[in-house]
């Protein structure tokens, strides 16, 4: 047998050293026991919190079991074309970049590493799970399957594994974090528990995951919340949806005083798509003070236009102070129409609220100029595309609407914002429940869903949380005061 042979025999049998001494990184204790447990057991699922080191680790099984068996087939998958390529695959290329000896032999392409020489029958593939086939067809005597975020997985796509599997020497590495309550995944760890070799990483344990990033969860989420155990504590969320909104931190805005200057007025419109649903018109000053909102049970479209018109004109009369009106409308349904008309007459409903101002200061005859004053129409879209509430933030929504309400959370939480004393927006602001998706972002309950279990259309939290919304403006009241 010759040394390289040899070489070959001991790493089949033990990757952690493989991993040290060709791949020249030095895994932690929880990589080093997934690298275990690949050679040892057919079957392996981690769950874990974020940035504990798995799409490493999972890169490194890649190479390890491409050089350590003759004709290896190793079928990757991930829920998204983001998590497969961007991750996963571009950190498998940086290991074999970075080593010229597997930059020799390991051939990396944007969708197969293989061993030069051999493309059809000695390589790695990768497919996202959004195809149901994607695992399909798949034989070899050595047959490696690795499922990345296996929590976000559909079951479909784990059939032909489940078949694959039954031939001798095929294995499976699971790894993710454990977003859902049902499916493959969550079963590997449950009912179907003894079938696998479980492992659990808890972030808080890991040397991997930044402390700022846990304190940071901690205090936007709390530690009993589902983000945290999903994306810190690497555990399974609660059997219930939690409530995105505390209703202790609604009762509190709506018994706190602010101050401000009165020189902003935001009106949030949310206009009624369905009949047993309201329009709303949310007032607030200076992004900090709310007024009181007028509720309308009608959607139609040219008499809320008017509506708002008057709301203008009423503000721009009894606080001579605001120099910058500001009107969001939720245009994804009826609201469009409302926004259109507004846009139609915004000049003229400009022109009216500076004589409106302009009569005020005369009358009360002081010797000042007169500020100019602006009016803008702003088109808004719960539906639109999700993100980071703030820069920086470790936590994305998944759309809109979880980040205009993520700002009234926000607002809350700080004690920066005041509410309309009315029990109606405590108990729309406490009711909307949230999860943790199979991406690992914030999603928001739907309104749909809402009405299935009883709960009304948080008609006037929307439109708070429109006049709350600054888009990618950015905002600090310590502007203003």
């Amino acid at each position: 047998m010759s040394r390289l042979e040899e070489a070959i025999r001991y790493y089949a049998k033990n990757p952690v050293d493989f991993v040290e001494d060709v791949i020249r990184v030095r895994p932690d204790d929880n990589q080093k026991a997934i690298l275990r447990s690949v050679e040892a057991e057919p079957m392996t699922s981690v769950r874990s919190g974020h940035g504990v080191g798995k799409s490493a680790v999972e890169s490194w099984v890649i190479i390890w079991f491409l050089c350590t068996r003759p004709y290896p087939k190793v079928p990757c998958t991930a829920p998204t074309q983001h998590q497969m390529f961007d991750i996963l695959w571009a950190e498998s290329a940086k290991w074999i970049r970075n080593n010229p000896v597997l930059k020799k032999e390991l051939i990396w392409t944007s969708e197969k590493i293989y061993m030069k020489g051999h493309p059809e029958e000695w390589f790695a593939v990768a497919r996202t799970a959004t195809n149901p086939d994607a695992l399909q067809g798949f034989h070899a005597e050595h047959l490696l399957f690795i499922i990345d975020e296996a929590s976000g997985v559909k079951d479909i796509v784990f059939e032909p594994v489940l078949g694959a599997l039954s031939t001798e020497g095929a294995k499976l590495l699971m790894c993710g974090n454990p977003t859902r309550l049902t499916g493959f995944f969550y079963d590997s760890h449950h009912k179907n528990r003894a079938t696998y070799n479980t492992m659990h990483i808890d972030g808080r344990t890991s040397a991997r995951v930044d402390q700022k990033f846990i304190d940071k969860i901690s205090e936007m989420f709390g530690i009993d919340s589902d983000v945290f155990r999903v994306r810190v504590a690497g555990d399974f969320p609660k059997a219930l949806a939690d409530s995105f909104i505390a209703m202790e931190w609604a009762e509190k805005a709506a018994e706190r005083k602010m101050e401000s200057p009165g020189r902003q007025l935001d009106l949030g419109v949310d206009v009624a798509r369905y009949g047993d649903d309201d329009s709303v018109i949310y007032p607030v000053y200076d992004q900090c003070r709310s007024g009181i909102p007028e509720i309308f049970h009608h959607n139609d479209t040219m008499e809320l236009a008017g509506s708002v018109i008057m709301s203008l004109k009423s503000y721009a009369a009894k606080c001579l102070s605001i120099t910058e009106f500001r009107v969001k409308v939720d245009c994804d349904g009826l609201g469009v129409g409302v926004y259109d008309r507004l846009k139609e007459q915004q000049d003229d409903i400009l022109r009216q609220l500076r004589n409106i101002r302009e009569e005020g200061i005369s009358r009360q005859g002081e010797d000042r100029g007169i500020d100019e004053i602006t009016l803008e129409i702003i088109e808004c879209h719960f539906g639109g595309a999700g993100g980071a509430l703030d820069e920086g933030d470790p936590i994305e929504f998944e759309n809109n609407t979880g980040i205009m309400w993520g700002r009234i959370r926000k607002l809350l939480k700080e004690e920066r914002l005041s509410l309309w004393s009315g029990e109606e927006l405590i108990t729309q602001l406490s009711n909307r429940k949230y999860t943790v998706n199979s991406k690992g972002k914030i999603e928001l309950e739907k309104k749909e869903a809402m009405k299935k279990r009883g709960v009304s259309s948080p008609d006037i939290a929307d439109a708070l949380a429109l006049a709350c919304y600054e888009g990618e403006r950015g905002f600090s009241i310590d502007e203003l005061l």
